[in-house]
């Protein structure tokens, strides 16, 4: 497992890097002292894109790159309630000193989500209205 993380922390991740059309963005600061931000692209409640950055550590770049990349393609409720142990799951095994890691990759996810949700809506109320009719 720890070659393959290190192969993927050292090709860069393809989801490494903001991204111009995001409409929802969270930086949290870990204990540790690690700080990730994502970027996500929402359409119709839908995550389409979603990037990250990390001054961490590799592990705290490759548990938020997987991270991302479970997000991508979720609806925003599902990927609202990403688990630390989701991270660790897809990522495989990791010392237990860095586990925490995966933690601060889903918080900051989620935490993208809520400023997704709390930005006031660009549509019309027209398609609002029809957005309402589809539910």
């Amino acid at each position: 497992m720890f070659d393959d993380m290190m192969a993927v922390s050292e090709a860069r991740p393809k989801n490494l890097g903001p991204i111009k059309d995001a409409n929802g963005r969270a930086k949290i600061k870990g204990p540790c002292g690690d700080t990730v931000e994502v970027w996500l692209r929402i359409d119709d409640g839908k995550i389409r894109k979603a990037t990250f950055m990390s001054d961490g550590c590799g592990y705290s770049q490759y548990c938020c790159s997987v991270a991302a990349k479970l997000a991508e393609g979720m609806h925003t409720k599902q990927a609202a309630e990403m688990t630390q142990q989701q991270v660790l799951d897809a990522v495989g095994t990791l010392p237990e000193d860095h586990r925490h890691c995966a933690l601060l990759a889903a918080n900051t996810i989620k935490a993208a989500i809520a400023d997704y949700r709390a930005a006031p809506s660009t549509a019309s109320l027209w398609q609002r209205l029809q957005r309402g009719f589809r539910k």
